[in-house]
């Protein structure tokens, strides 16, 4: 990790020795910039923005998170921590939304610094090989890539990767991968009926595959045109998985496949990030309750500090008819963002679920299989109208 610039920013001077410490190393190995407006000078300025910059006690808050967002904007792949002598009480939520990565409580112990540090610059190395490895390959991918997220669970991320990948691949006869990226749990399978058995060491031989017919090896056949991949659940070796060893996989099933949807991880994971990467859409869903939009808003807020861009996200309101006191239009109003898709509630969702087959195959003629279909006619027309590749989406 030694090559990997780590910056310490803000007063003592030695902070930078307490940061050399925790990473054993040197302290000339270790910059120092006495100010926030020193650190933000450093970026762009160099031919190697820092992997970390760690923020010590005596910057404030404020100044703390406005560098943070300017970090977001100008360094995505540069990560942010902030140091503190004590709890953050009640600020560590407004800190992940400005970016900052991760926070540190000195009253814990220095392990705590340690350990924060070295998951920044693992996190820094595996988002910049992805991103330095995605620039040189974009122009050799053929399938395009939709990621479904949501950091709340029971919103509908399952259902809609799922369903989304089902009508793709069903309504327009191309082949079609779905991934699931919550590694050991394979939750993905159950909405056909099926389970994975294939080990997450098969899962990530995948990046290194270039026949198609091997990569197909790996799958299985879920329907028509449709090929899952994901590992068994209860499989402990899918905690720990490197973002780069993802971007890999994906990059492998877009070569291979006209489509790729993956259901991504609950949590800003290095694989999820990954997969938003290279991404050419963003799907976010939530449901009509305040604790689902609060995490819609927070993801949002979220992704755009790191970097990726408004125009890539997609927003799905998964059951925008229920009768919560709060219609879907009042949600667009006050989030000040216009839904891509309001998917309606319906008892044939859990039914199809419960008989293993999507609802867009099960009750084709529903109103939810109908919206979700509309969805992915976005998708897919407009993949074939601009050539499969970055020009689907533009500015809005």
């Amino acid at each position: 990790m030694s090559e990997q610039r780590v910056v310490a920013v803000g007063t003592p001077p030695t902070f930078r020795q307490q940061v050399a410490r925790a990473l054993d190393r040197a302290p000339e190995d270790v910059e120092w910039m006495p100010t926030v407006s020193a650190a933000e000078a450093v970026i762009g300025d160099t031919s190697k923005d820092p992997s970390v910059l760690v923020l010590s006690p005596a910057i404030k808050e404020p100044d703390a998170f406005g560098l943070a967002e300017y970090i977001g904007r100008t360094s995505p792949a540069t990560a942010v921590l902030m140091v503190r002598e004590r709890s953050m009480n009640g600020l560590l939520s407004d800190a992940m939304r400005a970016g900052i990565r991760d926070v540190i409580d000195l009253s814990q112990g220095a392990d705590e610094l340690r350990e924060a540090l070295d998951r920044a610059i693992v996190w820094s190395l595996n988002l910049r090989g992805v991103r330095d490895e995605g620039a040189d390959e974009k122009a050799n991918r053929k399938g395009n890539v939709v990621s479904v997220f949501s950091s709340k669970g029971g919103a509908g991320k399952s259902f809609l990767a799922c369903n989304l990948a089902a009508a793709i691949a069903s309504e327009f006869k191309k082949d079609t991968a779905l991934l699931d990226l919550e590694l050991g749990v394979g939750d993905v399978f159950a909405h056909f009926g099926k389970e994975s058995t294939r080990p997450l060491q098969d899962l990530l031989a995948i990046g290194d595959r270039a026949e198609r017919d091997a990569v197909l090896e790996v799958g299985t056949l879920l329907t028509g045109h449709l090929w899952g991949f994901a590992t068994p659940g209860g499989d402990p070796a899918g905690q720990n998985v490197p973002g780069e060893a993802i971007g890999k996989v994906i990059r492998s099933l877009s070569r291979a496949f006209d489509h790729v949807v993956i259901d991504a991880t609950a949590q800003y994971s290095d694989p999820a990030l990954a997969a938003f990467d290279l991404s050419d859409a963003i799907c976010l869903i939530a449901s009509l309750d305040i604790v689902s939009l609060r995490h819609l808003s927070l993801a949002m807020e979220t992704l755009l500090s790191l970097g990726f861009p408004r125009g890539r996200f997609r927003v799905v309101l998964n059951r925008a008819d229920s009768k919560v006191g709060l219609s879907a239009e009042e949600v667009q109003r006050v989030l000040k963002v216009k839904a891509d898709a309001l998917i309606p509630s319906s008892r044939s969702v859990p039914a199809a679920l419960n008989r293993g087959r999507p609802v867009v195959l099960e009750s084709p003629k529903t109103e939810v299989a109908a919206a979700v279909f509309a969805l992915a006619r976005t998708f897919a027309v407009g993949s074939e109208a601009n050539g499969g590749r970055r020009k689907l989406f533009g500015k809005r």
